[in-house]
């Protein structure tokens, strides 16, 4: 069974949509696969997300890590996407890790230095407490 059929088309655009942009940025930084940011201090390679099998993968730097989205309700007997895990909440976070990471690769070195070096003096700052 085919448990794509049960996400909706929307999520399946926004998913070829973000992959699309990732090589976009891969092919213009010369990266394979391309370096995203979490946030200023934390980095992470990426190289696509695809939905499989009612299930969000993530291929990250040679491993593939799942999602599970889908869920079968044996009562009413469908197929439901889990809210709390949604496939536009991951979307969402690696858009907005991909908008960093471009913003980023723009910058002089020097100015992202001072934000990484702030971000992690304000890490540093929290473990203090």
């Amino acid at each position: 069974m085919d448990k794509n059929i049960y996400i909706k088309k929307s999520h399946l655009r926004a998913v070829d949509k973000f992959n699309a942009e990732l090589k976009a940025f891969a092919d213009r930084t010369d990266e394979y696969p391309p370096v995203l940011y979490e946030d200023a201090y934390t980095s992470f390679t990426l190289w696509n997300i695809r939905v499989e099998d009612g299930v969000l993968c993530y291929e990250y730097d040679g491993r593939e890590e799942y999602d599970t989205i889908v869920f079968y309700d044996d009562e009413e007997q469908v197929w439901f996407e889990n809210d709390i895990d949604g496939i536009m909440d991951a979307i969402r976070f690696y858009r907005a890790c991909l908008r960093r990471a471009i913003r980023y690769w723009e910058m002089d070195t020097e100015r992202l230095d001072a934000i990484q070096n702030f971000e992690a003096e304000d890490i540093e700052d929290e473990d203090n407490y």
